[in-house]
């Protein structure tokens, strides 16, 4: 065994002596340098949210401008803001839909959530730590 690994060390020994180390280029610096800076001066993308200040203003402004016009073209009286909308044609469409659980199922959703609840810090924990390093 020692001898198979002699041999192996005298065969990569030969090898590495035989071989020259490559040596760069005279313009390999200048090439990489160059590549560098193309990276360096690349535009860097600036922030845009997706919906601007003004949009938001208009958005802001409509649903004051809809409160408002609920509140004051309702006729004045002694009841509170919330009896003057009518929801009496609204109607629930879940009323009709009934549902029964088995019992494993229960089970299975209530280990799941316990489950979910203890993962949720622990994976926080060690990404949080591992962002530290």
């Amino acid at each position: 065994m020692e001898r198979d690994e002699k041999k192996i060390e005298e065969l990569i020994d030969k090898l590495m002596s035989a071989d020259t180390l490559e040596k760069p280029s005279i313009e390999f610096t200048d090439k990489v340098m160059s590549k560098v800076e193309a990276v360096s001066n690349s535009t860097i993308t600036e922030y845009k949210p997706l919906i601007s200040k003004p949009i938001w203003f208009i958005i802001a402004g409509g649903f004051i401008a809809l409160v408002a016009y609920i509140y004051l073209m309702e006729p004045a009286t002694n009841s509170s803001w919330l009896d003057r909308i009518d929801l009496s044609n609204v109607s629930n469409p879940l009323e009709q839909i009934s549902f029964n659980f088995s019992t494993s199922l229960m089970y299975a959703v209530v280990f799941l959530a316990i489950m979910f609840s203890i993962q949720v810090p622990l994976l926080k924990h060690y990404f949080n730590k591992r962002m530290t390093f």
